[in-house]
């Protein structure tokens, strides 16, 4: 027939957990009375203590812990930008641009005469940038090879050796922990000389791993890849003068849309005008009051102002 669970058992267990697991097999002991510090060490063993332990804690969330102030007064600037990758979606600021680009977005404006007019000055800008590059290529030696591209195929290094040391040092660790469980539960004796030595030794060689596996992780973070194989793509002087063509053709496109644009805004322009005096003349005509030029004798029509005037 089985025997009957100790009582003591469950109470030392829930000492132990009590403390964070910081008291000793020894204290453990002392505290639930009657029992050995090796009868503590095997209810651990079996019970899986350490294992309750790391059950009862809350789970982490990423980032800082609460109560956490490490990052207190640290952390990025303003306008920081060194989590950006080819910052398609970053925010921008006016004082991220150059002086140039800050005076040419504060002159834009809603007149759309205005604004017409710079569009098609910067089409022709880019059209004479164009002309001047094809210029160069058709000068160029024959035989010329430019630079298109670099394209490099990358392989992560070997972490091999890192993973190896990092096994060693949590195995070099859990010994340590259990030597100095040893030493712990020997009813108030000094440890021996060889456990002493074997202490000094692991310590040592944990603390050198430590300094490695940093250094080592560290030197991999910087540079986590080898450039396997690096391909140069070049081309000829003809077939970069066809590329720029291609864009003088298109840029020449858009300049003579634009232009047909400016058109058709002038046409519309001027027919608002028009009406704009036949509503003017027909508001003279009702009232019977007309506003005579008297330089030319005839109706001005384009006073926006008629209705102030008789109304004063």
């Amino acid at each position: 027939m089985a025997r009957d669970r100790s009582p003591e058992r469950d109470k030392a267990r829930e000492i132990w957990l009590e403390s964070g697991g910081k008291m000793t097999a020894k204290q453990v002991a002392e505290a639930v009375g009657g029992v050995k510090p090796e009868q503590v060490r095997k209810w651990k063993s079996l019970d899986s203590w350490a294992a309750a332990l790391e059950a009862q804690k809350p789970p982490r969330k990423r980032g800082g812990q609460p109560g956490n102030k490490n990052a207190v007064g640290a952390g990025p600037p303003t306008g920081n930008r060194n989590a950006e990758t080819h910052g398609a979606y970053s925010a921008v600021r006016m004082e991220d641009l150059t002086t140039e680009q800050r005076v040419y977005i504060q002159k834009i404006t809603l007149d759309t005469k205005k604004n017409m007019l710079a569009e098609l000055q910067l089409l022709i800008a880019k059209e004479f940038d164009l002309q001047n590059k094809i210029a160069k290529l058709e000068s160029a030696e024959s035989g010329s090879l430019f630079i298109d591209r670099v394209v490099e195929v990358q392989t992560p290094k070997g972490q091999e050796r890192l993973n190896q040391q990092l096994e060693k040092l949590a195995s070099l660790q859990a010994e340590e922990e259990a030597l100095r469980w040893d030493m712990d539960v020997q009813q108030g004796k000094p440890p021996t000389k060889q456990q002493q030595k074997r202490l000094e030794s692991l310590q040592r060689e944990i603390a050198a791993l430590q300094d490695t596996t940093g250094d080592r992780a560290r030197e991999l973070e910087k540079a986590a890849y080898n450039t396997a194989t690096r391909t140069v793509i070049q081309a000829s002087a003809f077939d970069r003068t066809m590329k720029l063509e291609a864009e003088l053709n298109r840029i020449h496109g858009r300049i003579i849309k634009l232009l047909d644009s400016i058109k058709g805004y002038e046409l519309e322009s001027r027919r608002v005008r028009l009406e704009e005096r036949k509503y003017n003349l027909a508001k003279q005509k009702l009232s019977g009051a007309f506003d005579i030029d008297p330089e030319t004798g005839e109706i001005n029509d384009e006073q926006d102002d008629f209705d102030a005037e008789l109304e004063a």
